[in-house]
Protein backbone atom coordinates (compact mmCIF):
# COMPACT_ATOMS: atom_id res chain seq x y z
CA UNK A 1 0.00 0.00 0.00
CA UNK A 2 1.33 3.40 -0.99
CA UNK A 3 1.69 5.81 2.20
CA UNK A 4 1.50 9.59 1.34
CA UNK A 5 3.69 11.64 3.50
CA UNK A 6 2.54 14.34 5.41
CA UNK A 7 2.48 17.63 3.34
CA UNK A 8 1.92 21.13 5.02
CA UNK A 9 1.81 24.56 3.22
CA UNK A 10 2.29 27.80 5.63
CA UNK A 11 0.67 31.23 4.56
CA UNK A 12 1.05 34.69 6.35
CA UNK A 13 -2.28 36.56 5.92
CA UNK A 14 -0.85 39.70 6.69
CA UNK A 15 -4.46 41.75 6.15
CA UNK A 16 -5.81 39.61 9.02
CA UNK A 17 -2.40 38.86 11.28
CA UNK A 18 -2.85 35.01 11.09
CA UNK A 19 -1.32 31.75 9.61
CA UNK A 20 -2.62 29.05 7.93
CA UNK A 21 -1.58 26.00 8.15
CA UNK A 22 -2.88 23.52 5.43
CA UNK A 23 -1.62 19.60 5.59
CA UNK A 24 -1.87 16.50 3.41
CA UNK A 25 -0.94 12.77 4.15
CA UNK A 26 -0.73 10.68 7.18
CA UNK A 27 -0.01 12.36 10.54
CA UNK A 28 4.01 11.32 11.90
CA UNK A 29 4.81 12.90 15.11
CA UNK A 30 8.27 13.79 13.31
CA UNK A 31 6.43 15.12 10.75
CA UNK A 32 4.28 17.47 12.53
CA UNK A 33 7.14 18.39 14.51
CA UNK A 34 9.02 19.38 11.24
CA UNK A 35 6.15 21.36 10.00
CA UNK A 36 5.58 22.94 13.43
CA UNK A 37 9.30 24.20 13.51
CA UNK A 38 9.03 25.71 9.91
CA UNK A 39 6.48 27.97 11.36
CA UNK A 40 7.98 29.09 14.24
CA UNK A 41 10.83 29.87 11.94
CA UNK A 42 8.75 31.93 9.34
CA UNK A 43 10.27 35.86 8.62
CA UNK A 44 7.04 37.25 10.21
CA UNK A 45 6.33 34.41 13.29
CA UNK A 46 6.32 36.16 16.48
CA UNK A 47 5.14 34.35 19.90
CA UNK A 48 1.26 34.79 20.39
CA UNK A 49 0.64 34.54 16.55
CA UNK A 50 -2.90 33.22 15.89
CA UNK A 51 -2.55 30.04 13.62
CA UNK A 52 -5.91 28.14 11.72
CA UNK A 53 -4.17 24.70 11.36
CA UNK A 54 -6.42 22.96 8.80
CA UNK A 55 -6.30 19.30 8.98
CA UNK A 56 -9.35 18.36 6.70
CA UNK A 57 -6.81 16.24 4.28
CA UNK A 58 -4.85 14.89 7.12
CA UNK A 59 -4.63 11.36 7.89
CA UNK A 60 -4.23 10.49 11.78
CA UNK A 61 -5.96 7.08 11.71
CA UNK A 62 -2.60 5.08 12.18
CA UNK A 63 -0.79 8.00 14.69
CA UNK A 64 0.82 6.36 17.48
CA UNK A 65 0.84 7.59 21.09
CA UNK A 66 4.68 7.81 20.89
CA UNK A 67 4.04 10.20 17.67
CA UNK A 68 1.91 12.48 20.43
CA UNK A 69 4.59 12.11 22.92
CA UNK A 70 6.87 13.32 20.33
CA UNK A 71 4.40 16.30 19.79
CA UNK A 72 2.86 17.28 23.20
CA UNK A 73 7.27 17.31 24.32
CA UNK A 74 8.01 19.47 21.37
CA UNK A 75 4.92 22.05 22.34
CA UNK A 76 6.71 22.14 26.73
CA UNK A 77 9.84 22.69 24.74
CA UNK A 78 9.20 25.61 22.58
CA UNK A 79 6.36 27.02 24.60
CA UNK A 80 8.07 30.19 24.83
CA UNK A 81 8.45 30.53 21.19
CA UNK A 82 4.61 29.50 20.31
CA UNK A 83 3.42 31.88 23.06
CA UNK A 84 -0.31 32.33 23.55
CA UNK A 85 -1.81 33.12 20.82
CA UNK A 86 -4.86 31.35 19.46
CA UNK A 87 -5.04 28.03 17.65
CA UNK A 88 -7.93 27.09 15.33
CA UNK A 89 -7.82 23.47 14.15
CA UNK A 90 -10.19 22.14 11.30
CA UNK A 91 -10.85 18.81 10.58
CA UNK A 92 -13.50 16.64 8.89
CA UNK A 93 -14.82 14.53 11.79
CA UNK A 94 -14.57 16.34 15.41
CA UNK A 95 -15.00 12.64 17.21
CA UNK A 96 -11.80 11.41 15.62
CA UNK A 97 -9.54 14.22 16.43
CA UNK A 98 -11.24 14.17 20.69
CA UNK A 99 -10.58 10.55 20.49
CA UNK A 100 -6.48 10.47 18.98
CA UNK A 101 -5.85 13.37 21.59
CA UNK A 102 -7.86 11.52 24.41
CA UNK A 103 -4.85 9.43 24.06
CA UNK A 104 -1.61 9.92 26.70
CA UNK A 105 -1.35 13.29 28.55
CA UNK A 106 -2.82 16.75 27.75
CA UNK A 107 -0.65 19.01 25.75
CA UNK A 108 0.34 21.97 28.22
CA UNK A 109 0.32 25.68 26.44
CA UNK A 110 -1.15 29.05 26.65
CA UNK A 111 -3.04 28.72 23.68
CA UNK A 112 -6.57 28.92 23.17
CA UNK A 113 -7.48 25.84 20.59
CA UNK A 114 -11.01 25.17 18.90
CA UNK A 115 -11.63 22.80 16.60
CA UNK A 116 -14.01 23.15 14.03
CA UNK A 117 -15.47 20.75 10.85
CA UNK A 118 -16.71 23.97 8.96
CA UNK A 119 -13.71 26.04 7.46
CA UNK A 120 -15.87 29.08 7.27
CA UNK A 121 -16.61 28.79 11.42
CA UNK A 122 -13.20 28.44 11.49
CA UNK A 123 -12.00 31.29 9.75
CA UNK A 124 -14.81 33.99 11.21
CA UNK A 125 -13.55 32.55 14.73
CA UNK A 126 -9.95 33.49 14.21
CA UNK A 127 -10.89 36.69 12.55
CA UNK A 128 -12.93 38.08 15.80
CA UNK A 129 -9.82 37.74 17.36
Amino acid sequence: MLELKMKYDIEYLNSDNFYIVKTTGNMTGDAFIFMAKELLKHPEYIPNNNVLFDHRNLNFKNTFVDDLEKIRNFHIKNKNRIGNGESVIVVKFLSEWNNLWKQGKKIQTGNIVQIFEDYNDAINWIKER
